[in-house]
């Protein structure tokens, strides 16, 4: 008998407890219901926003580099429609080397700065900053070289970085520097890259 009473008890607590809290608790179902389509709806949306600028930049790397003109449509649609993917800035930088192929500096720079500034990897990132630097210094803007070079981030670029700093510092002829940087390059690559040999010679160079 007192078994009964209280599951009586238990089934009457219960059945308050649904009709204070069942309106609440419907809305916070529901809540989580739309919560986890709408996260698989991004989810999905994501996926299929990087696939298809993983093909356009495909496009844009088989497309023969004369093509200049659907090379620069299909960067732009990148930049455009896919910015949020990696693929927008690596087809900027691709993009950019074929430019300054046709010595269009300028048009290249405006790629590389927007890849610099929206890369979603940081070695793309550091790339298109390096790209960037070696513009400005063959245009002979040291200084806008220096702070470019300086951006650079990515661990696997601080060789190319501190050898790139060593060019910009011998152009503005501050020598104490440039072997301060290129002694930095070289202990990066010594042992591991026959560009340490070009190094050295630019070390050399310089004297004591």
């Amino acid at each position: 008998m007192a078994l009964d009473i209280d599951d009586e008890m238990q089934a009457d607590q219960i059945k308050n407890f649904w009709g204070t809290y069942k309106k609440i608790i419907t809305i916070g179902f529901v809540i989580l219901i739309v919560a986890y389509i709408s996260f698989q709806f991004y989810l999905s949306s994501a996926q299929k926003n990087s696939e298809l600028a993983s093909q356009l930049y495909q496009e844009i790397i088989i497309e023969k580099p004369d093509s200049l003109d659907s090379i620069k449509l299909m960067a732009a649609s990148l930049k455009d429609n896919h910015s949020s993917t990696p693929y927008a800035a690596r087809g900027a930088i691709y993009l950019s080397r074929i430019l300054v192929d046709k010595k269009m500096n300028e048009e290249a720079v405006i790629e590389l700065t927007w890849a610099g500034k929206n890369a979603k990897e940081k070695s793309i990132q550091s790339l298109a900053f390096y790209s960037l630097a070696n513009i400005y210094l063959t245009s002979n803007d040291v200084e806008n070289a220096k702070i470019t070079a300086n951006k650079i981030s990515s661990p696997g670029y601080s060789g190319l970085k501190n050898d790139l700093l060593g060019d910009v510092y011998l152009a503005s002829n501050d020598k104490e520097m440039a072997k301060a940087s290129y002694k930095s390059a070289l202990a990066f690559y010594e042992n591991k890259s026959e560009l340490a040999k070009v190094i050295q010679i630019k070390l050399d160079a310089i004297g004591q």
